[in-house]
């Protein structure tokens, strides 16, 4: 697997399971920063962690720094909801970053992108995922129809720039 190549990462069974786990949960809505209009989608956060270090490992294939993950989350979009361009990056002043974010399509609706500036991916099938660097520029389109549920893991490293 390299970054920016789509790779099939859960099976539809899996992808099932994600989807169930999520409507079984506390739906939120999606939050940035700041008072940023930039978000309007809905979320839940994933804690169950049997999993976790199967991703790590997978990780650190690429660049073997990464230490943990951020609780992953699960991203439902219906027409009219959407993530505009954002970065995932984590405030310089932490003793983790995220060091890679990997987005993995749950289940596609028409017209729903994941795009990068330089990259886009419409649609990534039912299970496929993209790993890319937290500091590239993404966002989600939104959806003519359906709904598109997407699932984002945050790999961490050590900030080796800290001070």
């Amino acid at each position: 697997m390299k970054l920016y190549e789509p790779f099939q990462f859960l099976t539809d069974k899996e992808c099932d399971q994600l989807i169930s786990y999520a409507y079984k949960n506390n739906i939120i809505a999606g939050r940035t920063l700041g008072k940023s209009t930039k978000r309007k989608n809905r979320i839940v956060w994933y804690k169950e962690s049997h999993q976790w270090q199967k991703w790590i490992d997978m990780f650190n294939s690429i660049d073997n720094c990464i230490d943990w993950i951020q609780d992953p989350q699960i991203s439902f979009y219906k027409p009219g909801e959407k993530y505009d361009w954002h970065v995932d990056t984590t405030p310089k002043h932490r003793t983790h970053i995220r060091f890679f974010t990997l987005i993995c399509e749950l289940q596609t609706a028409p017209d729903s992108q994941l795009q990068l500036q330089k990259h886009t991916y419409s649609p990534l099938s039912k299970g496929q995922a993209i790993i890319f660097k937290p500091e590239d520029e993404h966002r989600a389109t939104t959806p003519l129809s359906g709904e598109r549920i997407s699932f984002t893991i945050w790999a961490m490293a050590k900030n080796v720039t800290k001070h």
